[in-house]
């Protein structure tokens, strides 16, 4: 008798996830792909912007790698600690006067050359924010990287209002010790660092 009750729960349990799973609204958006979420739409036309301008036809390349470089190097601005930037916030476009003369950011003003003006295309078509633009593009190039893992994207960044401060981007030369702390206050254990 109780393994029949328990059997009933179960089996009501499932038909219960089942029906939920199939409550889930689909939005079709103009371009007739459907997502969940209508705010979205926009990303579709966004990504097959990037995949035809920036990433040469999806490729796994240069640009995929320097969409990917230049994430970090915007995002880890933050700290959990305060004092330092917003960190994913695009500030690297948007103050690049500012933030390409940081030494550690050397090499990103080629990356910055080829992102800007696809940035202000997307924006002035979406009005995409620069941290938007700069972490889609990431996880994009990334996703067409053989074997990379896809990375979660999450929409609806604000406009940055200031610079990165300098000192903020771990270099090769800082010491283990210093590059460590620099992740923790960033909010990363030493084990998501590594």
């Amino acid at each position: 008798m109780a393994f029949a009750r328990l059997a009933t729960i179960v089996a009501l349990a499932f038909t219960t996830v089942t029906v939920n799973a199939g409550l889930v609204r689909r939005v079709t958006c103009s371009n007739g792909k459907t997502t969940t979420n209508a705010v979205c739409c926009p990303l579709f036309d966004a990504v097959d912007f990037l995949q035809a301008n920036l990433f040469d036809g999806s490729e796994c390349g240069e640009e995929a790698h320097s969409a990917l470089r230049i994430s970090f190097h915007d995002a880890i601005g933050f700290s959990i600690n305060g004092g330092k930037g917003g960190g994913a916030d695009g500030s690297i476009l948007v103050f690049n006067q500012t933030e390409l003369a940081y030494h550690a950011n050397g090499g990103i003003d080629d990356i910055v050359a080829d992102q800007f003006p696809i940035f202000q295309t997307l924006n002035q078509q979406m009005n995409i924010s620069a941290g938007d633009f700069l972490h889609l593009a990431g996880a994009v190039g990334t996703s067409n990287c053989p074997g990379a893992p896809r990375l979660q994207f999450m929409f609806g960044r604000p406009a940055p209002v200031a610079a990165a401060p300098d000192l903020t981007v771990p270099e090769p030369t800082d010491s283990v010790t210093d590059i460590l702390a620099r992740f923790a206050d960033a909010g990363f254990s030493p084990a998501e660092a590594v």
